[in-house]
């Protein structure tokens, strides 16, 4: 199958986010922050606020409407799926694509894409409180669909179909589609239910529209059936407008279809004629461009223009064009779009407008935030005005990864968009504008910078530098994708389109060939890649060009079993620029010639990299940050075998509204590299969550907040063994100085009323801060639990699938027991029943979730925190003296260690055939050092077992055991 898909939807993907609005979007508050001022050409990454102009408009000018004083921000809003409780589902979209839906500690999800998604996903949320949010995944496979009106953009509303029976194994999609012309309810019938994967509900002869039930598990057939078989927009030169099959002109899910018009039907309309020029950049041909005017080609690719309403009747609505019209000759480097509105104050944006230039594509920001319409309006946008982003950081670096978020908010009315780079090369530009005088605007910018993947050379390694590029950084430590390995030094042969006519008496083993990508097809093919692995070639350098100039370049190549799912082919490839592949082109007409590609591996250091502009957007958007602007962390991923640690992050304001996650690090475990984080900023909080993927499985998520105020170095450590029951350390408490956050985590053995949760976290005492899983409790099989009063064992019940127990209304003692394959644990304690809620500030009660209500505290467990200082493979060595670090604290305060009475530890290397008492020492903190003897490798069972037991002048105590808490190594 030949996948055609637009080259610019290739970077528009999130792997896990929440962003509004994404595709134009706009997402009512409660309230809004104060305007706010652009920073210096060096911004700390604090937020300051100042007054404004408006865009174009003097403030006397602006409406009285939208004059009032704007409330504070609300801060940091979840989303919620009322009724829903499980720790995640999988929402299907009718592209096929699979979205995750994973419960956080706070009972609130989080989207991400599924990782069998063969479509980039923006995410996109609405809603004017947590309840009524919508999360919304936009698939790039329907984005040209839902431009032109084809399919309602509520068809990708995620709680939507979750909340309409589209999640489990039997899940259903209800959609509604309208069939042009007549016929009767019979002929519509069999019409529909010939598509793949669907079921007719209810067909109506009068009105053309037909019930359908789509199959979850065959969306993707469905989808292709309904798009004509390739599931994909054609884009290439000269395609028709995309159009729906067997006459079907429109589709929505059944019962939520966007009203044709939001405004007021009696509201006066002015019109808006937003002009956009560019005489700079390479003349292309721009599709979506085309559908609307027939014109040909462009210096610039528009690609949804929007007006988001701030103000007015139209507040918290979004307006499309009525028209796009060149405004000179071919190619067009001048174009209007206009846009009929009712009067108001209004965020005006494009997605990002496309410029190229030597065949590379850059992305400008195009935003003007604030628009006034008191009547017809003109707005200017020259896209040769752009401002570069850059960013210097002190060692080399390149970007792997970035992303720009513009977020407006006025009072009742949040509106942003992101615009994500997962191949770390398109060129970010943004156009700048006035000062803003209502509300509040961001330029939000991150970066991710390391040591460049792969370079190349022609000639030798001391030759001309070749500018190379791997597909997609985020996939680059996935088996679908081979790269180079170390230095690869070869001559090359040109082999065109890399058929078999091309390969037909050329010699090629052992040697690199250059392949050009078949025109129109914006990713290097199977077929071609193959006949290059079988030929025996070392790799292939992919000519990113089209035959025909006028189609859109392509830089970084993908293959396109990314896209079709096929099975990858195992040969490296690495794309080169436009103007290079010309120039190696020539040089191969001319005789043979020798080029080094290089494999550098992963990257040893990564710089972490957040910058704000306020209020407007400057002239000057270069960034740069030394050693006295950042923070320096040494990030050990701990594992016992080979495997990979993939870490997400985003970034916190306190006056953000959703959080957007980004994928951040890649790099191999066992290892540590450095990573740099800056500007420091004591208002900014970095969420971090990573997993840890070996031959076993995948461990994880694991998750840390903090705070990089100062610059200083420090160690952090995931994964280290032995992870153990308990509750996380509450997470860089100097974080409620700039952000508040609220609370994150479900409390562990906590009370509420006479019902008592025996739930719990994994957490590590190498790194008390970092908690594992940070969207659900740890929750015990029932069958493991068991809870006495006075030596009778109590009844269990369950909340869903988490064991549960009614406590007696007056002070007790019980014993609760936990029993597992690698950890028992035996609790005794008091419990009465909470007077008033005593939880730390980041903690909630899980029966909160459950409709319980009432004061809510911890009961007094004895929790155990456990630091075996295990190397990065997480052993110690054997025939050796170590040490073991151990923390017993309580739940109602896990930053701090608790007073015990009595405090023995035993160790075990025979896998707890016999024990051995360990010196202990305690310090003047209440952390208790133990001291324990290793034989010989040959002499144990290869991993050391760990018993405590400790008790408290109360009466409460534990004994703990934990069974092959961390291997041994010969040392």
């Amino acid at each position: 199958m030949i996948a055609r898909q637009h080259p610019r939807s290739w970077r528009r993907f999130t792997l896990r986010g929440l962003v509004a609005v994404a595709l134009g979007l706009a997402v009512a508050l409660p309230g809004a922050a104060s305007a706010a001022s652009p920073a210096d050409s060096h911004p700390t990454g604090a937020r300051t606020a100042v007054p404004g102009t408006a865009a174009g408009q003097p403030a006397a000018e602006v409406p009285e409407a939208a004059s009032h004083a704007p409330a504070p921000a609300p801060g940091l809003q979840p989303v919620a799926l009322p009724g829903r409780s499980g720790s995640s589902y999988t929402v299907t979209l009718p592209t096929g694509d699979q979205v995750v839906l994973s419960r956080q500690a706070s009972g609130t999800y989080l989207a991400s894409a599924a990782p069998r998604s063969t479509s980039r996903m923006t995410f996109s949320v609405l809603g004017r409180t947590v309840d009524q949010a919508q999360v919304s995944a936009l698939p790039d496979s329907a984005t040209d669909f839902i431009q032109l009106h084809l399919i309602d953009a509520r068809a990708f509303d995620v709680t939507w179909l979750a909340a309409h029976g589209d999640t489990g194994a039997d899940a259903v999609i209800p959609l509604t589609v309208h069939y042009g012309g007549s016929g009767t309810a019979a002929a519509l019938t069999a019409r529909a239910g010939a598509l793949a994967g669907a079921t007719v509900v209810r067909a109506d002869a009068g009105d053309g529209d037909v019930d359908l039930q789509v199959v979850a598990a065959r969306a993707g057939a469905f989808w292709a059936a309904l798009t004509g078989g390739t599931g994909r927009s054609a884009t290439a030169h000269g395609t028709a407008r995309p159009a729906f099959s067997g006459g079907i002109t429109a589709a929505w899910p059944t019962g939520d279809r966007t009203p044709a018009s939001l405004a007021p039907a009696d509201a006066p309309s002015s019109t808006v004629t937003w002009t956009f020029t560019a005489a700079q950049g390479d003349a292309v041909y721009c599709p979506v461009f085309s559908w609307f005017q027939g014109i040909a080609t462009a210096t610039a690719c528009p690609y949804y223009p929007v007006l988001i309403g701030l103000t007015g009747t139209a507040a918290g609505q979004t307006a499309t064009p009525t028209g796009v019209t060149c405004l000179d000759t071919s190619p067009c480097n001048r174009y209007a779009v206009t846009f009929s509105v009712p009067n108001g104050v209004y965020d005006a944006q494009d997605m990002s407008v496309s410029v190229y230039r030597h065949g590379m594509e850059q992305l400008v920001d195009t935003v003007v935030p604030q628009v006034v319409v008191a009547g017809d309006s003109t707005v200017d946008t020259d896209l040769d005005t752009a401002a570069k982003l850059t960013v210097d950081t002190p060692q080399p670096a390149v970007d792997l990864e970035h992303y720009l978020t513009n977020s407006r908010a006025t009072p009742g009315v949040y509106s942003g968009w992101e615009q994500p780079d997962s191949s770390g090369l398109d060129e970010a530009w943004a156009v700048p504008t006035a000062p803003v005088t209502i509300g509040d605007f961001h330029l939000s910018t991150f970066w991710l910078r390391g040591q460049a993947p792969v370079s190349g050379s022609i000639g030798g390694g001391s030759g001309t530098a070749l500018q190379l590029y791997y597909p997609r950084y985020t996939d680059l430590d996935s088996p679908t994708f081979k790269r180079f390995s170390g230095t690869t030094t070869a001559q090359v042969v040109n082999v065109g389109y890399g058929t078999a006519a091309d390969f037909a008496g050329v010699d090629v083993r052992g040697k690199l060939v250059l392949m050009r990508r078949a025109s129109g097809i914006y990713q290097i093919q199977s077929d071609q890649l193959s006949a290059a692995l079988q030929a025996g070639a070392a790799g292939v350098l992919v000519d990113p060009r089209d035959v025909d100039p006028t189609n859109l370049p392509v830089v970084p190549v993908e293959p396109d079993w990314w896209w079709t799912g096929g099975k990858p082919v195992q040969i490296p490839f690495a794309t080169v620029t436009p103007d290079e592949a010309a120039a190696l082109t020539a040089l191969l007409a001319r005789g043979p010639a020798t080029v080094s590609v290089t494999d550098h591996g992963y990257s040893p250091y990564f710089y972490n990299l957040a910058f704000d502009r306020e209020g407007r957007i400057p002239t000057a958007l270069r960034y740069s940050v030394d050693g006295s602007r950042l923070a320096r962390q040494s990030t050990t991923f701990h594992s016992s075998q080979p495997g990979s640690a993939t870490q997400v992050e985003s970034v916190l304001h306190p006056d953000d509204f959703f959080a957007l996650l980004i994928p951040s690090v890649f790099a191999p475990a066992p290892s540590t590299v450095q990573e740099y984080y800056g500007p420091v900023s004591p208002d900014l909080v970095w969420d971090r969550i990573t997993t840890l993927t070996t031959a076993a499985g995948v461990s994880g998520p694991d998750q840390a907040l903090n705070v990089f105020d100062r610059p200083g170095s420090r160690t952090e450590d995931w994964f280290a063994a032995p992870e153990s029951l308990g509750v996380p350390a509450v997470p860089d408490a100097d974080y409620r100085t700039g952000v508040t956050l609220g609370q994150l985590y479900f409390c562990a053995f906590c009370r509420q009323g006479d019902t008592f949760y025996p739930t719990t976290f994994l957490t590590s005492g190498a790194d008390p801060a970092l908690v594992n899983n940070p969207y659900a409790t740890y929750s015990f099989a029932p069958s493991a639990v068991h809870l006495y009063r006075d030596g009778v064992e109590l009844p269990q019940q369950t909340e869903g699938t988490m064991p549960v127990y009614q406590l007696s209304d007056g002070p007790a003692s019980y014993r609760l027991t936990v029993g597992a394959a690698d950890l028992d644990s035996d609790w005794t304690f008091s419990s009465r029943r909470p007077t008033a809620d005593a939880l730390p500030e980041a903690f909630r009660c899980m029966g909160d979730y459950f409709g319980q209500s009432g004061p809510c505290d911890a009961d007094p467990l004895i929790q155990l925190r456990y630091n075996a200082f295990v190397d990065a493979g997480n052993a110690v060595t054997a025939d050796a003296t170590h040490r073991i670090q151990i923390t017993p604290y309580l739940g109602a305060n896990p930053s701090l260690a608790c007073a015990v009475t009595s405090f023995t530890v035993w160790t075990s290397t025979d896998g707890g055939g016999t024990w051995t008492q360990s010196a202990v020492s305690r310090s003047s903190s209440g952390v208790y050092t133990a001291e324990y003897r290793v034989p010989s490798l040959a002499r144990t069972s290869g991993s050391v077992s760990v018993r405590v037991q400790a008790a408290d002048a109360a009466g409460d105590s534990v004994t703990q055991t934990s069974y092959d808490a961390y291997p041994l190594t010969a040392g």
